[in-house]
Parts: structure tokens; C-alpha cells; sequence
């Protein structure tokens, strides 16, 4: 069993306890270093934002702007397909008492 700060593409997700670990995913850091992964844990990630809308696929575009013709209704703007995106809750840990 081990006490770990898990840091991950520079996103700091704490202390925990852990029974089971792998070797290459861990580096005993001397103190002398520290100083370096303490810095470049502190920066701040660019995130990837997800749009909230997509166009449609070019065939499905067509079919959808045939249909609108037919019934007589604008052809602006062109159709798109709305997102919805999900987040997935991250494994849970076993966590440090703060006491």
C-alpha cells in the first residue's frame, strides 16, 4: 500500500491510497528536482472546448434541404446536428483522512 499524489496531463487529482500500482507509471522524484514537477504541475492546461452544434453529413444535408424545399421553407440557415456532451465521473480513490 502507498500514499500517491496522482498528477495527470498536468491536472493535480490529489492524494490517495492505493494497494496496487505499475512501476513505469510512478518516479521517485529527489528533492533536489522537486522543484521542477512542482512548476510545471502549476501551469495551466488549454483545454478543448466541444462546439455545440455539428453540420450534418453531405448526403443527409442534401435530403434535409430537398425536404425544406418542399415544403416551401427557408433554405437559411443550413442544418445542423445539436451535441450533447457527457461527462464521465472519474474513478474514485481512496482518499486521505484529513486528520
Amino acid at each position: 500500500m502507498a500514499y500517491l499524489q496522482k498528477i495527470f496531463r498536468g491536472e493535480d487529482y490529489g492524494e490517495f491510497l492505493t494497494d496496487t500500482s505499475y512501476k513505469p507509471d510512478w518516479k521517485l522524484v529527489p528533492r533536489s528536482e522537486e522543484h521542477k514537477y512542482l512548476n510545471a504541475a502549476n501551469k495551466r492546461r488549454i483545454r478543448n472546448f466541444i462546439p455545440n452544434t455539428i453540420p450534418f453529413p453531405p448526403l443527409l444535408n442534401h435530403f434535409i434541404m430537398l425536404e425544406r424545399k418542399q415544403k416551401g421553407e427557408p433554405l437559411d440557415p443550413p442544418p445542423v446536428l445539436p451535441i450533447k456532451s457527457v461527462v464521465v465521473p472519474r474513478q474514485p480513490h481512496y482518499e486521505l483522512d484529513a486528520a
